[in-house]
C-alpha cells in the first residue's frame, strides 16, 4: 500500500485519483482508480461532485463506501 494518492488532472476540470485499499480483516489490497467530476462551488472553490470508476459507473465516494472485494468486510483502510 502506497499510502498516497496519485492525481492527474485533465483539461475538462476533473481529475483521476489512485486509491490504495487494505481489508483490516483479510489482509487483502488493492488499488481502484477514479475519476473525479468536480464543480465550482459559488464563491469558485472546486468541490468533488461524483466519483466514476473503472467502468465507468457513478459511485459512491471510495473515502466511505469501501468493501473488500475478497472477504465482503466494510473495515476497509483507505491510503
Amino acid at each position: 500500500m502506497s499510502g498516497e494518492n496519485d492525481r492527474a488532472t485533465h483539461g475538462t476540470g476533473n481529475l483521476t485519483e489512485t486509491f490504495a485499499f487494505r481489508c483490516l480483516d483479510c489482509g487483502a489490497t488493492w488499488n481502484r482508480t477514479f475519476e473525479v467530476v468536480l464543480q465550482p462551488d459559488p464563491a469558485g472553490c472546486l468541490n468533488p461532485m461524483e466519483y466514476v470508476d473503472e467502468d465507468g459507473r457513478a459511485t459512491h465516494s471510495p473515502l466511505t463506501d469501501a468493501v473488500c472485494g475478497t472477504c465482503d468486510s466494510r473495515k476497509v483502510r483507505v491510503g
